[in-house]
């Protein structure tokens, strides 16, 4: 009796769920150099364009206030949390 080759078990050649999707992507072979250099073109010619990336943290984005306020809040916390622990050290 010929074993079914749409049993999970079995091996079928014609098997879709081998290895991920990347894996199934065609691409060409690239070298880490050439992987840097591509990457350096890239980011040179967005530099002659103008438009330059910068990543932007959430912090940076706030009002002015709420930083502000965001920075007591931690400062507030830290000192908390020391005046906690000598708390627990001189009892």
């Amino acid at each position: 009796m010929p074993e079914n080759p749409n049993k999970p078990g079995s091996d079928g050649s014609h098997r879709t769920d081998r290895g991920t999707v990347l894996d199934r992507i065609p691409m060409p072979p690239m070298s880490g150099e050439e992987a840097l250099r591509r990457f350096d073109e890239q980011r040179s010619s967005d530099q002659e364009c103008g438009t330059r990336v910068t990543p932007q943290s959430e912090l940076s984005q706030l009002h002015p206030v709420m930083r502000l306020l965001a920075l007591i809040g931690t400062l507030g916390l830290i000192v908390g949390v020391l005046i906690g622990v000598l708390y627990l050290i001189g009892r």
